[in-house]
């Protein structure tokens, strides 16, 4: 069993999250809803990804912080212990369920901006349809960026960069993954996928934000673009 202690973290606009249950109840090492901590949002009072990814970073104290979506799903038993053993490595800050291996075309920074310039290549994950999104993984890898459905981070990382809001200050609902993982490859840490069995359902808290600015094209278009000009020195990114 690893040494290390990790809390689930999860903000949702949901009274309570259903699918936190199942995590608890398939992992070796969380017990209690005491090893996983809520942040409510509504949408008249909404702090959004980062806003609330700040929060639950400054109200926990454990050392892996485990953020999931609300509309996530467990499948793996004991899914925690291998999310864990990647840990055991004090060089890997970041661990996703589902991750690409490049991020970033070659021709980024040498012609003028273009958004698909900052799409990601050869994904994989262990979801329900992972053949729809890329490909069906099971093992662990090192991946250039992984999504935001699950991110696994070392406090350590986020302790030097005054957490999301130092790292993904220009971005909220969008690009928040891609700004995590790139602050880690800048800090000198590894990213891990690891191929636990789950499922992303989708949209289950965007659906209640239909004409929210911060889900809009706007955003969405700013969002990469401030992404774009601030990790400059750290894309575009690829490993074997």
């Amino acid at each position: 069993m690893s040494s290390h202690k990790l809390r689930i973290c999860c903000a949702t606009m949901q009274d309570d999250a259903p699918n936190i249950d199942g995590w608890l109840a398939q992992s070796n090492t969380l017990h209690h809803m005491q090893d996983a901590v809520l942040w409510l949002n509504t949408p008249g009072h909404n702090d959004g990804v980062v806003g609330s990814y700040q929060g639950l970073y400054r109200g926990d104290t454990s050392e892996i912080l485990c953020y999931l979506h609300d509309d996530v799903i467990c499948r793996e038993q004991d899914w925690d212990e291998r999310v864990l053993s990647e840990f055991e490595n004090p060089a890997v800050g970041v661990v996703g369920f589902g991750g690409a291996k490049w991020h970033g075309t070659s021709d980024l920074y040498k012609t003028p901006y273009r958004l698909d310039q900052l799409r990601r290549g050869d994904y994989m994950s262990n979801v329900d349809d992972a053949e729809v999104h890329g490909a069906r993984f099971t093992e662990s890898t090192e991946v250039s960026v992984c999504d935001g459905f699950a991110l696994v981070v070392r406090r350590d990382l986020l302790a030097q960069c005054d957490g999301w809001r130092g790292l993904a200050s220009g971005c909220d609902f969008f690009c928040y993954d891609y700004a995590l993982c790139a602050m880690a490859r800048r800090l000198g840490y590894r990213i891990r996928c690891v191929g636990i069995r789950c499922h992303h359902l989708g949209g289950r808290t965007s659906v209640h934000l239909p004409d929210s600015e911060i889900t809009s094209q706007a955003a969405y278009d700013r969002s990469h673009r401030w992404f774009y000009e601030t990790y400059r020195d750290v894309m575009p990114a690829r490993v074997p």
